[in-house]
């Protein structure tokens, strides 16, 4: 299955978020992943057109977030930049050699607020 290399885990992103381990690893997207935001997310888009403006976006998305999210329970980064929306770009962290990016979808300025309040919540505690 073809892939492309969209970019590399930033090693302040990894330090911030206790990830080191995965500082500087290669960032991924598999051609599948564009069918599964069509099939699960093509309602929460205006049409495929925005879905494929992210698709192509997402080496910029990486190299420069507004922000991003470590998500423990789920093993992953969230991804958010303002394109002609919000937009949250889930990327799934694993042993592996390389990370793969998973799904892309819009999210709420609601939902980025409550990320950065759970982020207060949990570096407030370390």
């Amino acid at each position: 299955m073809s892939y492309k290399l969209v970019g590399t885990l930033k090693k302040e992103i990894a330090e911030y978020w206790g990830i080191e381990e995965h500082k500087n690893k290669p960032i991924v997207v598999f051609e599948d992943r564009k069918e599964h935001v069509i099939e699960s997310h093509l309602k929460d888009f205006k049409n495929v057109e925005e879905i494929e403006k992210v698709y192509d976006s997402l080496h910029r998305i990486i190299k420069n977030p507004d922000y991003v999210f470590y998500n423990a329970k789920a093993k992953g980064l969230e991804y958010y930049k303002e394109l002609d929306n919000h937009v949250c770009v889930a990327v799934r962290i694993n042993a592996g050699n390389s990370l793969k990016i998973k799904s892309w979808y819009p999210a709420s300025v609601t939902k980025i607020s409550n990320r950065k309040k759970k982020e207060l919540e949990l570096k407030s505690k370390s």
